[in-house]
């Protein structure tokens, strides 16, 4: 079932159908859930296929908050089609809390991520991090008149040239409301907080459904500075596409991305060899390639899209539990702010 599904919003009993129908086959079959798109998760399920002979990955992608209403009408409905799922931690923990969806696994090499990216009672598998970064397009915008912070967005000279993604239907981007109106606003008031997205919003920036409409409509030009993901970054980078990155002076939002595997999975022991393939290190070394993110480990060699090692960025850890509990009112202060 590893076909593009265009579509905003299914029901869990249409995906059951989407499911059920796959073509019969011998071969055992995982189902994974997640907001990447199928290019981006392909270089890893196609690896993961060939160290597991007889085995087939079958990817459904929705955007994240788009997602996570599939899986909780799903488990609500107790017909959870997934066995594995592919979200930011928040995400996993919101599941978690409200419906116990996750069985806890200690994958192997789980020991060997870093500290801080650990689950400590195995509810996910750490899979990369991603960062918010300024992604802009190099023909449109020279290397001496990019903004250098979150705060020069905020300027008129960028009137209607900066998309973002929209709370509503975005997950990850949560974690970038939450830095400015919660984390930033404690060290710059003045710059930060609220009134940060009323002038963002006075400055018409262009909300989008998803952070790969963001990357594209970076690359085209039509809107030549983005907020964005690394594993947009990354992805564009990948391509050969004409954009480059900036690293905000004030740092950046680190969002972990991770799987878990579901209670009512099917297919355990197949969705236990996933999390055991991504944590290890050839699939920690595909991550660049493939999701986009940065390496959980630190014994894989990895530099950022724009040449910069891994120390030279000044990555703040994001708040999940915060964010978790949160981001309904977030996402209702943000639309205030943004008058959108």
């Amino acid at each position: 079932m590893e076909k593009k599904i265009g579509i905003r919003l299914l029901t869990g009993a249409f995906i059951g159908a989407l499911v059920a129908h796959a073509p019969a086959s011998a071969q055992q079959r995982l189902t994974i859930y997640s907001a990447y798109e199928n290019s981006q998760i392909a270089p890893l399920t196609k690896a993961f296929e060939a160290k597991n002979p007889g085995v087939a990955v079958d990817h459904f992608r929705q955007p994240g908050e788009e997602l996570l209403a599939t899986i909780e009408l799903e488990l609500r409905a107790r017909s959870p089609k997934a066995d594995v799922v592919g979200l930011n931690d928040a995400s996993i923990a919101y599941l978690q809390k409200r419906h116990d969806a996750f069985e806890p696994y200690a994958a192997k090499d789980a020991d060997k991520a870093r500290v801080e990216m650990r689950s400590p009672q195995n509810i996910f598998t750490p899979a990369f991090v991603n960062l918010y970064l300024i992604h802009y397009n190099t023909r449109r915008i020279s290397e001496a008149d990019v903004p250098k912070s979150w705060a020069d967005l905020a300027d008129p000279k960028w009137k209607n040239q900066i998309a973002m993604a929209d709370p509503s239907s975005s997950q990850s981007v949560q974690s970038f409301v939450w830095f400015i109106a919660d984390y930033l606003v404690k060290s710059d008031p003045a710059k930060f907080g609220w009134d940060y997205f009323k002038r963002m919003g006075a400055n018409g920036v262009h909300l989008e459904s998803s952070h790969g409409t963001i990357r594209d409509l970076t690359v085209s030009g039509e809107r030549p500075i983005g907020i964005n993901l690394l594993a947009n970054a990354q992805t564009a980078k990948n391509r050969g596409e004409p954009t480059s990155n900036i690293w905000p002076s004030e740092g950046v939002p680190g969002e972990l991305s991770a799987f878990g595997l579901l209670r009512a999975s099917k297919n355990k022991e197949l969705g236990k060899r996933w999390l055991d393939f991504i944590i290890s290190p050839e699939g920690q070394g595909l991550m660049p390639a493939s999701l986009g993110g940065a390496p959980v480990r630190n014994d894989v060699a990895y530099k950022y899209p724009d040449g910069s090692s891994l120390e030279r960025v000044k990555i703040i850890p994001v708040d999940s539990t915060f964010i978790s509990d949160n981001k309904r009112t977030q996402a209702r202060k943000f639309h205030d702010a943004v008058g959108k």
